[in-house]
């Protein structure tokens, strides 16, 4: 699997990224009051900051993409960032288990498993493949 990831760039990936976030983020921004309701969980002011975040990431991330050397210098922290989005996400999905509706556990898991694994491929990506002893 790594050897797949390997073949695509950084850039490719941040970008992959962000288009899986954005329509995300803009269906929070722009329906946060419906999403509230059939999600359950903290109320629609906590889905409409949670989507103004991840536009404000997919917009870093696409300025990143495009700049080699923030590439360089910022891989870690994006990957780190993404760590964290994901440890909140499932904290909160603890914390407001009880009120969560379907809707709600599918996007709690989703801002989980997605970020875990974008930060996955790119910490690959970024990284060299290891090259035999004797070759």
């Amino acid at each position: 699997m790594k050897n797949l990831v390997r073949r695509f760039s950084v850039k490719q990936i941040l970008l992959s990224d962000v288009v899986l976030s954005t329509p995300l983020a803009l269906a929070l921004i722009l329906a946060a009051e419906p999403i509230a309701q059939w999600a359950g969980g903290p109320g629609a002011t906590f889905y409409l900051a949670v989507g103004i975040l991840m536009l404000l990431w997919c917009v870093d991330m696409a300025a990143t993409a495009f700049n080699e050397r923030w590439q360089e210098k910022y891989l870690n922290v994006m990957i780190a960032a993404d760590v964290v989005w994901s440890l909140l996400a499932l904290a909160l999905m603890v914390v407001f288990a009880e009120s969560l509706q379907p809707l709600g556990w599918v996007l709690f898991a989703l801002n989980v498993l997605v970020p875990l694994d974008m930060a996955w491929m790119k910490r690959v990506a970024g990284s060299k493949p290891h090259q035999p002893a004797f070759g």
